[in-house]
């Protein structure tokens, strides 16, 4: 499971990346690509990589009214039923999202983006002993940010509840879950408002990003857990 990703690329870039295709056609132009919005935002930003952990603000991009909008959430969702029984969900399956009558108002309202550079999970290696765990990173094979899905509660006036959670999905028998993630070219399907649960299962099943897209590097030692 994610314990936490980097996120060097604004909000604000990537909208000025999805506009920069809507501009030129971009479903019509196979030539323009997510690495275009490396060439649009601007250069100081990439070398100021942030790793974001739970409890920590998180860019995000939903669509309202269909219009983009960049918000500013904290990792880690709080809803009113599970307020002071669990701690803030970081991680929700898709497919309990989307077939539970519980997530309607959150997946009709609150589908976000969130674009990143990598993310950082406990590396699978059975033989090593628990604290022995290290992190693997994982990273797009390409120079271009991933487009993590996830869901998020942003009041008008924020409140003890709002929050962001990070979309999952993969093998529900076994329990083995990888994010959501999509390249620029299908990200904004996610924020689609009339998006189903079919739909969304087409959507990971063939289109998200998968092995061959990504790249994993084995870190030295875990990342220390911290807030800002």
């Amino acid at each position: 499971m994610c314990e936490c990703f980097v996120q060097p690329v604004s909000a604000k870039d990537s909208l000025a990346f999805f506009a920069q295709r809507d501009a030129f056609g971009a479903h019509n132009n196979p030539g323009l690509s997510a690495d275009s919005l490396h060439a649009a935002a601007a250069p100081a930003l990439h070398d100021r990589q942030s790793v974001i952990k739970p409890n920590m603000q998180v860019s995000a991009i939903r669509n309202r009214g269909g219009h983009l909008e960049s918000i500013k959430v904290r990792w880690g969702w709080s809803p009113v039923w599970s307020m002071g029984t669990m701690p803030p969900l970081t991680h929700l399956p898709l497919h309990l999202v989307m077939r539970s009558k519980v997530f309607d108002r959150i997946k009709r309202d609150g589908r976000v983006l969130v674009a990143v550079d990598g993310w950082y999970e406990e590396a699978a290696d059975t033989s090593a002993p628990a604290q022995a765990k290290r992190l693997s990173y994982t990273t797009s094979r390409q120079s271009s940010p991933i487009f993590l899905a996830a869901l998020a509660q942003a009041s008008e006036t924020p409140n003890g509840c709002d929050g962001l959670a990070l979309v999952t999905y993969g093998d529900i028998a076994n329990q083995q879950q990888r994010l959501l993630a999509f390249t620029g070219e299908n990200a904004l399907e996610w924020l689609r408002p009339d998006l189903d649960w079919e739909q969304a299962r087409h959507m990971a099943a063939h289109v998200a990003v998968d092995e061959p897209q990504l790249e994993h590097v084995l870190t030295a030692r875990r990342m220390v857990q911290g807030q800002r």
